[in-house]
């Protein structure tokens, strides 16, 4: 995978993925795990953590929590979503779920019901998060005070 600047955006390109899951196909596992892409075009139950990309097709569907290193998404997630690089939602996706990324980018028409926390990379989320895993954004000028 690499990133290219169209525009004023960056967005990624893939390359080709290791397994495919077509339309047709109806997979349910307690999680799905691996270090290569994926693509899904059919619909798949369960988690799903992967190190490498994931392209989720106009005609699919996951219901479960996603970690991706880059996730595109064009069909249904129905959980939440974690990415290390970028999320791209299309413009025909629909999410219901929290997501974090350091990176998204939402095209027009796409539908998103969820909280979104766009920040820098996991150690600069770890440095913001609280006891209670809560991540904070604060303006630069804004002071932090424990006591609080």
């Amino acid at each position: 995978m690499f990133f290219k600047k169209t525009g004023s955006v960056t967005t990624a390109e893939l390359d080709a993925p290791g397994t495919v899951i077509g339309k047709d196909i109806y997979l349910e596992a307690v999680r799905l795990t691996g270090q290569e892409s994926i693509r899904i075009d059919g619909t798949f139950k369960g988690e799903i953590d992967l190190d490498g990309s994931l392209v989720l097709g106009d005609t699919g569907n996951i219901y479960g929590d996603v970690i991706a290193n880059y996730f595109l998404v064009a069909g249904e997630v129905d959980g939440n979503i974690t990415c290390s690089t970028q999320l791209h939602i299309a413009a025909t996706a629909k999410v219901i779920g929290d997501i974090q990324t350091p990176s998204l980018v939402m095209d027009e028409g796409c539908q998103v019901f969820g909280r979104c926390n766009v920040i820098g990379t996991k150690a600069q989320q770890d440095m913001l998060q609280d006891r209670d895993g809560v991540l904070h954004i604060m303006a630069a000028d804004d002071e932090s005070d424990d006591d609080a």
